[in-house]
């Protein structure tokens, strides 16, 4: 079928990705880089404490805007992390520090990033045809732009909607419909192509919108079908091993 409208997932959909978040050797730096402003952390404390600040600060957003699926900015998390440390010197600049501190996060953690062949190939091909080219992604707008402009990939789309921009993310058809309402698109004539049943095929049921799954994972039949039913897909959908498939 030929849809008017593509919308994306980033992340094992568009482009391959390696992070590590646990690893110790990460958090040795960047506990180094907090000791500079008097923030003197153990590396396996401050990786503690992080995630267990990410989760309060989810539960938070949560609570206040009432959906399922809430993302957070991690620029807050971090400037936590300083604040709340006894007699920790604090930037002039909050915000710019944030920034700082969340990008040399991205850039310890990530091993490598590279786009899946055939992407951008297929991108403008699509549009070559008149169709729109969307981005939606469970992602950190901070980190995450930078890395697009890196791949190159602001260039191949028409809009690009980041969850952290948001406050929501994927599964949560809150964040489908921003993209939805913003752009004034046809449902029935747009599809969401992502490598995630979980998110990216569950968020286009919840709308009622076509699905395609880009099997970069590649799963086995029988574990895309258990993964469908565990998390309650309700329609049919399609799956693909090669983005340029969807040009066929």
């Amino acid at each position: 079928m030929q849809y008017k409208n593509y919308i994306f997932d980033l992340y094992g959909t568009l482009a391959d990705i390696e992070t590590d978040e646990q690893e110790i050797k990460l958090w040795k730096k960047i506990a180094k880089l907090y000791g500079c402003y008097g923030a003197y952390y153990k590396p396996k404390k401050l990786r503690k404490i992080f995630f267990e600040m990410d989760r309060e600060e989810r539960k938070l957003l949560k609570d206040k805007i009432g959906c399922e699926h809430p993302e957070i900015k991690l620029e807050k998390v971090f400037l936590r992390l300083l604040k709340e440390y006894p007699d920790a010197r604090i930037p002039e600049n909050e915000a710019v520090w944030a920034e700082f501190m969340a990008n040399a996060f991205r850039a310890l953690s990530r091993k490598y990033i590279e786009l899946f062949q055939n992407t951008l190939e297929t991108l403008d091909a699509l549009r070559k045809k008149g169709c729109k080219v969307y981005m939606l992604s469970n992602a950190q707008a901070i980190f995450t732009r930078p890395e697009i402009k890196l791949l190159e990939l602001d260039k191949h789309m028409d809009r690009i909607y980041i969850s952290s921009d948001y406050g929501v993310m994927k599964p949560d058809p809150m964040f489908m419909q921003c993209l939805i309402e913003t752009e004034k698109i046809d449902i029935k004539e747009s599809v969401m192509i992502g490598n995630e049943v979980r998110s990216d095929i569950k968020v286009a049921d919840s709308c009622g919108m076509d699905a395609i799954l880009l099997n970069t994972g590649r799963y086995s039949k029988n574990e895309i079908k258990k993964d469908a039913e565990a998390n309650g897909i309700k329609r049919d959908f399609d799956v693909i091993s090669k983005i340029e498939d969807l040009l066929k």
